[in-house]
């Protein structure tokens, strides 16, 4: 059977039915390293990583490792960590500054541009017959957007400019970078932890489901915001109680991305002043200046959308396709978690979290923010371990070959795509909750996977 028509009986999202064998055909699993993070634009880091001439940090493309690193002349590189000799890291630590990386086993060595620069015992062992200039570390494409760094590895993908269209590049610079006022800037440091489950499960849980959030997986927590809220007692998870407050009809979903280019799915966008005002309860305890600047924000704000009917305050999740999750851009005292989900194999990935915080806040948001990491989005937190169990328990009920050809259910809100297109917001709008965003996260997906080969 070609792999056409395996993808189009397995994944019918005009219906909302994906088989789970997308997740779990390690067959599959091998065409999706190529045709989707070998060809993608895919996210690496933030430029705040790599401030300084010689600042790194290693991250993966995929499976494959790689260094995201400044070099001496200012340029980004984006090198494959692997020695041309025998297949060795070249780098062994997660970040700091280097002149240069050599291999711990024969010691061959590279500058910051991947340039080869020699051997031990070169002219001993190798004489004149070291081509040094065909020898250097693999490099990836690299382009930025508003500090955000992507790279892939396809020499005829689209400039990113192009593949990430102009309404998610609306959302992209305005309220996932900040940049009206004044950008992001980094909470050093990565937060990493093992999970099973295919990729795509974390990816589409970002791109669109609030609906376990408050359906059941995570009602403990919600609980226990209610019963310290009854009991006056205060923790940074004050600031989630805003999502409860909306107004009916003023949140909705939204997924941006011309046909044919990424998908930006979004998930729960706010377009009422609940979280304006539950911000400022938690302000009045952090000082007059946590107030003020709340107050600024929203007037900047306020002027940036005074064309658009509806007027997003924020939003609560988010996923850039492939693998990028979003999630604290509701509350403005929230970090801004940027999340990369690494497939380690067809039923198992790693989350690697990053978080920012707006480089013009007062340093008590700063602060505030970076305990907020640690209470929610966190394996030590009381967010991210209900979501781990579900991927167990998923992969447990559907890892047998049996059960892959069963299909999971996408349907909800599935008869309103027809009425979803708003000229008012940038993007394609559905009411919330809706499972339109991981329907066209598939749809985008199954594409890829059968782009004929350049």
């Amino acid at each position: 059977m070609s792999l056409r028509h395996e993808l189009r009986s397995l994944v019918n999202y005009q219906d909302g039915y994906v088989a789970a064998a997308v997740h779990f055909d390690p067959d599959l699993y091998r065409v999706e390293a190529e045709k989707v993070f070998n060809r993608s634009w895919l996210v690496v880091g933030h430029e705040g990583m790599v401030a300084k001439p010689g600042d790194f940090v290693t991250n993966y493309m995929g499976e494959v490792p790689v260094i995201v690193l400044r070099s001496r002349t200012g340029d980004i590189n984006v090198l494959v960590n692997r020695c041309s000799h025998r297949g060795n890291q070249v780098c062994l630590f997660d970040r700091g500054n280097a002149r240069g990386f050599a291999c711990s086993y024969h010691g061959w060595s590279y500058d910051l541009d991947g340039a080869m620069q020699g051997a031990p015992y070169e002219d001993i062992v190798y004489g004149d017959t070291l081509d040094k200039p065909s020898l250097g570390l693999k490099h990836a494409r690299v382009a930025t957007f508003h500090g955000l760094i992507f790279a892939t590895f396809d020499e005829h993908a689209l400039a990113l400019e192009e593949w990430l269209s102009p309404d998610v590049q609306w959302w992209l610079k305005n309220f996932v970078l900040s940049v009206p006022v004044g950008g992001l800037e980094m909470l050093h440091g990565w937060h990493r932890y093992a999970s099973s489950g295919n990729w795509k499960l974390a990816s589409e849980n970002f791109a669109g489901d609030n609906y376990h959030v408050w359906a059941s997986t995570h009602v403990a927590m919600t609980a226990v915001q209610r019963d310290f809220a009854e009991r006056g007692l205060h923790t940074p998870l004050d600031i989630n109680a805003g999502s409860s407050q909306a107004t009916p009809g003023t949140v909705f979903d939204l997924t941006a991305g011309a046909e044919g280019r990424a998908p930006l799915g979004i998930g729960v966008v706010a377009t009422d002043d609940s979280m304006h005002t539950s911000d400022l309860r938690v302000a009045g305890r952090l000082g007059k200046e946590v107030v003020d600047w709340l107050e600024y924000r929203r007037r900047t704000y306020q002027e940036l959308t005074a064309e658009l009917v509806r007027k997003p305050k924020g939003f609560w999740h988010g996923l850039m396709y492939p693998n990028l999750g979003l999630m604290g851009f509701a509350s403005h005292l929230s970090g801004r978690h940027f999340l990369l989900f690494h497939p380690r194999g067809v039923d198992d990935h790693e989350f690697w979290q990053w978080t920012m915080v707006e480089r013009e806040a007062p340093d008590v948001v700063k602060e505030f923010a970076a305990e907020h990491v640690i209470f929610g989005q966190h394996m030590a937190g009381v967010v991210a371990p209900d979501d781990v169990e579900n991927m167990e328990r998923i992969v447990d009920a559907s890892h047998a070959p049996t059960t892959w050809r069963s299909p999971f259910h996408y349907r909800l809100k599935l008869g309103l795509d027809a009425q979803s297109t708003s000229a008012d917001l940038p993007g394609t709008v559905v009411p919330n909750p809706s499972e339109f965003n991981q329907r066209r996260f598939y749809q985008y997906w199954m594409n890829e996977m059968l782009k004929e080969d350049a």
